[in-house]
């Protein structure tokens, strides 16, 4: 019996990651999102679709993440709204996008409505909104480090969002030597906080791992170079 359901599971789970690109595509088109990205996520959980879009204007950086649970169709609808709703705690806008030849019928709009998430109708390699969700607020550094997953980082300067680097080469647009090193390279700066680091360690907040330090700080490349400028006045 279990291993009719571990492979039931499994299956259903394949033919939803078939559903990853549509998705994905539909956050570009929609959203306008400059980068996306499939089955992400940290320790508690993983997205299945995630998008990410400028929303700052011209006077800030800032940033919406967009998460998306897929469904193949069939699933439990409560259940699968629960999975949606606890992405609140990563993202900005939560959505459930779920196979329907007809849509969400009236109950199932209360129900969304009523938890707060969006939904999509996917048919025939086509998406289609059927309810916007809301805006939220996530918590900060379970958002930062799934961005730092998608390869994004936010100056200390700027506030901006800037990558990191590629899937093939991780940190390749960030150096940690220093302002000139990495004006001279046109990359972005990662430095680490001493101080913060050794408080937390002190009361137990961060494990050592022979005397890393986590505190991670990152500097955008168009930062270091005005930052080079001055250094030279």
């Amino acid at each position: 019996m279990a291993t009719n359901q571990l492979t039931k599971a499994l299956k259903r789970k394949a033919e939803e990651r078939k559903l990853y690109p549509i998705v994905r595509q539909w956050l570009t088109t929609r959203f306008s999102c400059f980068t996306t990205a499939s089955d992400k996520g940290l320790a508690f959980s993983r997205i299945d679709v995630v998008g990410i879009r400028d929303v700052g204007g011209d006077f800030s950086g800032e940033i919406e993440t967009i998460t998306v649970e897929v469904k193949r169709g069939g699933y439990p609808f409560a259940k699968a709204c629960g999975q949606t709703l606890g992405y609140k705690a990563y993202g900005n806008r939560v959505y459930l996008a779920d196979v329907r030849k007809g849509g969400f019928n009236d109950d199932e709009l209360h129900i969304a409505s009523h938890l707060g998430i969006g939904l999509v109708a996917i048919w025939k390699r086509e998406c289609t909104e059927v309810l916007s969700s809301p805006f939220y607020q996530p918590i900060t550094k379970l958002n930062l480090a799934l961005l730092y997953r998608l390869r994004l980082a936010r100056c200390q300067f700027c506030g901006s969002y800037f990558q990191t680097g590629t899937a093939e080469k991780r940190r390749g647009n960030i150096t940690r030597r220093n302002i000139l090193s990495a004006a001279e390279s046109d990359k972005g700066l990662v430095f680490f906080n001493v101080e913060l680091a050794e408080r937390k360690l002190d009361i137990g907040m961060r494990l050592s791992m022979e005397g890393r330090n986590f505190e991670r700080r990152f500097i955008c490349p168009t930062c270091v170079r005005l930052l080079a400028q001055l250094s030279k006045l």
